[in-house]
């Protein structure tokens, strides 16, 4: 039975429904105009033909109050800005002013400007929002600019300006920091930059002044023309492309150099190679990442990987290589929950992941010593995805674990961490398939099916 997209409603004119697997674009008349206009200029030819806008094509349907509909192409997994690397939310923002400048140049503009609308496909960002795009009326302001630089330039400017990570506001705040928030934000130096004065200050005294809507009313009677707005995004694709992030060089950057990174990688990859070719699965959860290297050999063996970590750096390389995996930064201990309209306009990361085998390498022994997760919790997690599962265990006796628990009193530790212990428990949620001893014997992977 077909079912509204519950991310899709917030537009009158345009709005996704699901059905059976396919994704059907509901437009009343304003939203088929709109469509027609598109649909008819080179720019939307090119675009979806270089795969930076979705593909889309009209189709019949039986909803007694839509005026047209368009189906689409289902994107694997979803996934939201604050869970994006710098270099992830930067390319998006110049994708953004990119498909405006040249839909512009056919006579048509996009009305608002949320990286909410673009998702990234085989690494990639794809404009996936065709109900954004209507026909432009000379003398309108782009009323997409205030959306854009919250949600697009002003956190991009927090982690490049700042040093300030933008996925925790965008999570608590999805409209972004406003221009004030940036004013009390940036240094005096960073304040004075022309551009800044113009995006920031500027705008800061305008959010004081008068409401949006009043703001949109002041600049059409001013009035406007697309060579003035191709002018501003112009100047913010130059200020877009020279925000940089230098990253801390910690991490798993730092990590990578420890022995049993490179002694272990191999075996690991076998073991896996394994596991895929009993299980067959169309999409792999990679549980700590890191550099996506087994996320990477699940792609290769023809499975969608979502390659989960809290290390924005290493996720941001992997991105920058043009890895084709689908990236989450996020932290397992507090993942990306439902939000928004009624908790289910956004779902959590686990209901969009949707494994049928997970890989969690180099992670348990970080959720019990670093974060304090009993393991017991931390098996029946990983049960909870009802799906094999590819685990390595790694021995208190490891001399990763001694770093871990070097400030730890065996008081303050959870118990059940030895072998035997993490194998009695694995059992009441599991059935072992396979087994693999790594180096001197200190870390084990196990192939686990839920009971």
């Amino acid at each position: 039975m077909p079912h509204a997209d519950p991310g899709s409603f917030r537009d009158p004119a345009s709005h996704v429904v699901l059905d059976d697997g396919h994704v059907v674009r509901l437009l009343d008349e304003r939203g088929l105009a709109g469509w027609k206009a598109l649909s008819e200029t080179a720019f939307f030819t090119r675009a979806t033909a270089d795969g930076r806008l979705i593909e889309s094509k009209e189709v019949a349907h039986d909803e007694a109050t839509a005026a047209g509909a368009l189906e689409h192409p289902r994107i694997p997994f979803i996934s939201y800005p604050y869970e994006w690397t710098f270099s992830m939310l930067k390319d998006a923002a110049l994708l953004q002013l990119d498909l405006l400048g040249e839909a512009l140049a056919d006579g048509i503009t996009i009305k608002d400007a949320t990286p909410f609308n673009i998702q990234f496909v085989a690494g990639k960002p794809v404009f996936i929002d065709i109900g954004s795009f209507e026909k432009y009326s000379p003398g309108e302001p782009w009323i997409g600019y205030r959306q854009f630089t919250r949600q697009f330039l002003f956190p991009l400017m927090l982690r490049a300006w700042a040093g300030l990570p933008f996925q925790p506001w965008l999570r608590g705040q999805m409209e972004g920091p406003t221009a004030r928030d940036m004013k009390n934000i940036l240094s005096l130096g960073k304040r004075m930059r022309p551009t800044t004065m113009m995006h920031v200050s500027l705008q800061a005294r305008m959010e004081e002044r008068m409401s949006g809507a009043a703001v949109r009313s002041e600049l059409k009677t001013a009035g406007f023309s697309a060579d003035l707005i191709l002018a501003n995004v112009r100047k913010l694709t130059k200020l877009v492309s020279s925000l940089e992030w230098e990253g801390s060089g910690e991490g798993w950057v730092e990590y990578e150099s420890c022995g049993h990174v490179g002694r272990d990688r191999e075996a690991k990859g076998a073991f896996l190679e394994t596991a895929i070719g009993a299980h067959g699965p169309a999409r792999v959860l990679d549980l700590g990442a890191n550099d996506a290297y087994f996320s990477e050999l699940a792609t290769s063996k023809g499975a969608l990987a979502v390659a989960v970590d809290g290390d924005e750096e290493v996720l941001d390389a992997v991105y920058r290589r043009g890895s084709n995996v689908s990236i989450v930064l996020g932290d397992l201990t507090n993942p990306s929950p439902s939000q928004g309209w009624a908790g289910v306009e956004r779902p959590d990361l686990d209901q969009r992941a949707q494994p049928d085998l997970v890989v969690a390498y180099g992670l348990i022994h970080h959720l019990i010593y670093t974060a304090s997760i009993p393991p017991l919790s931390v098996v029946e997690w990983l049960a909870s995805y009802d799906c094999p599962v590819v685990v390595e265990f790694v021995d208190p006796s490891d001399a990763m674990v001694a770093k871990l628990t070097a400030n730890k009193t065996e008081e303050e530790l959870h118990g059940g961490r030895s072998r035997s212990e993490f194998e009695k428990i694995a059992a009441t949620r599991f059935r072992t398939l396979d087994t693999k001893e790594l180096g001197d014997g200190v870390r084990v992977l196990y192939r686990l099916e839920p009971l």
